[in-house]
């Protein structure tokens, strides 16, 4: 009962109404990505389907004409020649739609793969378009997995929706128009049996998605703990702790649980079903009754009795196949719908339309003036997570941003990185407020390597190269000099042998390297991109001592007249620093230079005396002391 109230109230939500309710909507849009791919190919397909909707019925036109050619053939009041000329258009009938629809197949294939790639680019373009804040959020995340339980093809499948539409009117149109022309009660009893099968569908398509959308998050387990079995690191663990069994029997429990209630909807369909065959079998006696006494009557000849019972019959046909494949594109444009809303979602942080245009070419000065920040809440107001911070970073400074986890020091990043804008105070850039710059340009002159930085599965070379992508120096020279002067730099040199060697060996050739090695790879491309504005958090994590003191090193000389960033948990690193910041709960306690700091006897000595003291102690162990 409870998760029916949620489904409710996630249906009487407006955003929800508007885009899950609007099945022809959703369906319409989907077709702009065809217009947009091939119009010309559009209207051939169209009328491709349109023709295959109503040809079927030339076929019972004339067989019923044949029939009747062949009585009058017996009662001696026709000729050889109309029966022939019946027959030549019967073959026809069957043949041209044959012919036709295999070239509307064809053409149906190569369109559905020009929409997938367009598609996928669209949808790259958009996704690419967000900023971090947002692709972090809640909502976007949420939205993200409901649009992928059924992958983009569902946008593709209302497309199908769409062309058999066009199919399914055209034959639907005609049938009517012959049974009208026969006896105008024949629609009556057609359009009548064939109504209440919409209610059927429109329930059952209700109830498949109610145990879909409920079973999401039973989804998501099972997807988890399949993936310990593809994932090479989880794939260990799972042989190593022996979990096969455990995990074997979580993923029967969830998919069995969802089977039962799927094979529960089944067996509701099957049981309606079988209730409106018997509705509409009243109704189709009651019309073979009425033709029966019509050609009885001689009021029509026994090619239309024929030619009724076809068409009344092929036409129960087209609106139950039709009104199944509203059932399945509504619940596909449920998932399309999630979509269009990931597409239509617009940045929270972009580019005023007057934005300064400003070209970092040397690093700027750099100011917090009084800023706090706090998560945007979607559904509550979250705690700040900094508070009042204030102070500067002159162009070329060496800064370093110190404190226990959850201090807020990545948090900090963000904001200067403008992923997020502060919640109070303002930043600024050689005097101009960061939100008036143009972000493209802040972005340029910015090197940022995040803790949890990407491996890229590529060759070793372009692995480096893609710090700078859109490199001046293109494929020359200079260009391979600085990616091995960036390597050397970041210690991956002594581990590089080709640096064509593509990176995981699961790729043919390819070989696997240690996360200390990923990392050094991933400095070695802030080295490349020789950013105005280097930011490295917590960049020698999984790296060795020797390998860590070569990079910082590296730093001081070859960074010189650059504006370095580092956030680290090591305190030893940070000594040379021009400046320390200490961040403690979001506030800054402590600002100056290593030696100012230690001069305080504050808690910056005592978090640098602690971790000192530690390698002291280890150093005597290891000389035996």
């Amino acid at each position: 009962m409870k998760d029916c109230v949620i489904l409710v109230r996630e249906f009487l939500k407006p955003a929800a109404m508007k885009s899950n309710r609007n099945m022809f909507t959703i369906a319409i849009k989907s077709i702009g990505f065809a217009w947009q791919t091939n119009r010309r190919l559009l209207w051939l397909l169209i009328i491709f389907y349109i023709f295959q909707g109503s040809v079927v019925y030339l076929q019972f036109t004339s067989f019923s004409s044949i029939v009747d050619e062949i009585i009058k053939l017996r009662q001696g009041v026709s000729s050889t020649r109309q029966l022939v000329w019946s027959s030549i258009v019967l073959g026809l009938s069957f043949l041209v739609p044959l012919i036709t629809g295999n070239i509307g197949n064809h053409y149906r294939m190569i369109f559905r793969m020009q929409q997938s790639i367009q598609l996928d680019l669209y949808k790259i373009e958009r996704q690419g378009s967000l900023d971090i804040g947002t692709i972090e959020s809640s909502s976007y995340q949420n939205l993200l997995r409901s649009a992928q339980e059924w992958g983009s093809s569902s946008v593709l499948n209302l497309q199908d929706f769409f062309f058999n539409s066009a199919s399914n009117f055209a034959g639907m149109i005609t049938s009517i128009g012959i049974l009208w022309s026969l006896n105008k009660w024949l629609v009556v009893f057609s359009v009548v049996a064939a109504a209440p099968i919409y209610f059927f569908y429109k329930k059952y398509s209700m109830e498949v998605f109610r145990i879909r959308y409920l079973s999401v998050n039973d989804h998501r387990v099972i997807n988890n703990r399949i993936s310990h079995f593809e994932e090479l690191q989880k794939a260990i663990d799972v042989i190593l702790l022996k979990l096969q069994g455990w995990l074997k029997n979580e993923i029967r429990d969830k998919k069995t649980d969802f089977n039962n209630k799927i094979i529960v909807a089944e067996r509701k369909k099957a049981i309606s079903y079988s209730i409106l065959s018997l509705w509409y079998l009243v109704f189709l006696f009651a019309a073979i009754a009425l033709m029966t006494r019509e050609a009885i009557a001689g009021r029509i000849a026994v090619g239309a009795l024929l030619l009724a019972f076809t068409t009344y019959t092929r036409f129960y046909q087209t609106v139950n196949g039709y009104l199944e494949s509203i059932s399945v594109a509504e619940e596909a444009s449920r998932y399309a719908s999630r979509w269009f809303e990931l597409f239509d979602m617009q940045p929270k942080i972009r580019s005023k339309p007057d934005a300064v245009r400003v070209s970092f070419t040397e690093p700027p000065l750099i100011e917090f003036d009084d800023v706090s920040f706090r998560y945007p809440g979607e559904d509550v107001d979250n705690p700040y997570v900094l508070q009042h911070l204030s102070f500067s970073i002159k162009p070329g400074e060496k800064v370093a941003i110190v404190g226990v986890n959850g201090s807020g020091k990545t948090t900090l990043i963000k904001l200067l990185c403008r992923i997020y804008d502060p919640t109070e105070g303002n930043i600024f850039i050689n005097g101009i407020n960061l939100k008036d710059v143009k972000l493209e340009d802040w972005q340029n002159a910015l090197g940022i390597l995040f803790q949890d930085f990407p491996v890229y599965n590529l060759t070793i070379r372009e692995s480096i190269g893609v710090g700078r992508i859109d490199d001046v120096n293109g494929n020359g020279k200079n260009k391979e000099e600085n990616i091995i002067r960036a390597a050397q730099y970041s210690g991956a040199d002594e581990f590089i042998k080709d640096y064509d060697q593509l990176i995981w060996k699961e790729f043919a050739g390819g070989i696997d390297l240690s996360k200390g090695q990923h990392q050094r790879l991933a400095v070695a491309r802030m080295f490349y991109r020789n950013a105005a504005v280097t930011i490295l958090d917590e960049p020698t994590a999984s790296i060795d001592a020797v390998t860590e003191e070569k990079i910082f090193n590296t730093l001081e000389k070859n960074m010189e007249g650059k504006t370095v960033i580092l956030i680290t948990h090591r305190f030893s690193t940070v000594k040379n620093a021009d400046k320390i910041i200490l961040l403690e709960k979001g506030t800054i306690i402590e600002y100056g230079s290593h030696k100012e700091l230690m001069q305080l006897s504050g808690k910056y000595f005592e978090l640098y005396t602690m971790q000192a003291r530690r390698y002291w102690d280890s150093e005597a162990v290891d000389n035996g002391r």
